[in-house]
């Protein structure tokens, strides 16, 4: 009965393997190692054994329905599979020993036959019987060996493969970790020098807002204190800074008055907050009086004058140039004193802005 409800479940297990996943080689060794247990004298002499195997089995079928690809199905398989095989050994061996007891049953029959023939037909028959049971004994012992010996040599050889597929799997999860703890140490990295350079560069952002904050302010303030010491415009040419003559020098000098040089001081001071951006032109202006030759004379001295403070003062040279206008530029009618005097002046030309000395 128990030989007929496990063929309906391979058959069952079967159908659904062929519908779902195919059985692995543990649980067909398993089934076939059962099947060949049940059909032998195991079934006969040692049922309690063979129950235990095709318990092992069912437990084996089970999992295979519930987790085909798992590595407890066949590690459930080849249990079942080793018990069906102890199974068909006992029974193989509970056979031999009755066979054996039915021999000596027999031997005892014929032994009392052979006495009543003769007592050295006696003695021939137990010296063969004797010979021929040694030798039954030792080709069991040597089969049994043999047998245990290739159990042995298959148990080893698939423990060594399921170590090497072991092995592998671990490493292989072993190289997945590291690729994926070097992926995640490199995205650390990159993402913290992104930070770090972000960071880097917000604060330049800052500071060159911040610096750019102070220098138009510096600007600012210089203009301011331009427009304070003398009258500035802008004009198409540039800013104009107009300085009059009569508090920079003597009449028909262009030696700088004390008081001019004070004045100086200030609008240098001014000047050199604007000199990275700034070239500046000092021109020299007279009024009517006098021949054109002597006022063009007296007029270059004076700008020259004015140039070469505002460059001791630390203004860079090659920033600054110097021209005499003569009376070729007047801002004022001279027929009058107070017209004349206005033309008299000195002119701090600020041309627009250019790149920036690096």
């Amino acid at each position: 009965m128990k030989k007929v409800h496990y063929s309906i479940l391979v058959t069952l297990v079967a159908c659904f393997a062929g519908c779902a996943t195919v059985p692995p080689s543990e649980l067909v060794n398993a089934r076939s190692a059962y099947q060949q247990a049940s059909e032998g004298p195991a079934k006969q002499l040692v049922p309690a054994e063979l129950h235990k195997a095709h318990d092992a089995l069912n437990l084996a079928e089970q999992s295979f329905l519930k987790d085909p690809d798992s590595y407890k199905t066949k590690d459930l398989a080849y249990v079942a599979q080793r018990k069906s095989e102890q199974a068909g050994a006992l029974g193989v061996l509970a056979a031999a020993r009755a066979s054996k007891d039915s021999a000596n049953a027999d031997f005892q029959t014929k032994q009392a036959e052979i006495v009543k023939q003769g007592k050295q037909d006696l003695s021939d028959s137990e010296k063969r019987n004797a010979d021929a049971q040694a030798e039954l004994v030792k080709q069991a012992e040597m089969k049994a060996a043999k047998e245990k010996a290739d159990a042995a040599s298959q148990r080893q050889q698939a423990a060594i493969a399921q170590g090497k597929q072991d092995l592998n799997d671990a490493e292989r999860r072993a190289a997945d970790t590291r690729a994926e703890l070097d992926k995640q140490a490199a995205l650390k990295t990159a993402k913290e020098k992104a930070d770090a350079d972000l960071q880097q560069q917000q604060a330049v952002t800052l500071q060159r807002e911040q610096e750019l904050r102070d220098s138009e302010k510096r600007t600012a303030d210089a203009f301011a204190e331009l427009a304070a010491l003398a009258s500035l415009k802008e004009e198409e040419r540039g800013l104009v800074l107009t300085l009059s003559g009569s508090i920079l020098f003597r009449s028909a000098e262009s030696t700088l008055l004390p008081q001019a040089q004070v004045k100086l001081d200030q609008v240098a001071k001014s000047l050199l907050t604007l000199r990275t951006t700034r070239n500046l032109i000092i021109e020299g202006h007279t009024d009517s009086q006098g021949t054109q030759e002597y006022n063009q004379s007296l007029s270059q001295r004076r700008a020259d004058a004015v140039r070469d403070y505002l460059v001791q003062k630390g203004y860079p040279a090659s920033q600054i140039q110097s021209r005499g206008r003569s009376e070729s530029s007047p801002i004022a009618d001279n027929a009058s004193a107070e017209g004349r005097a206005n033309n008299r002046r000195v002119e701090i030309v600020m041309e627009r802005e250019v790149q920036a000395v690096k």
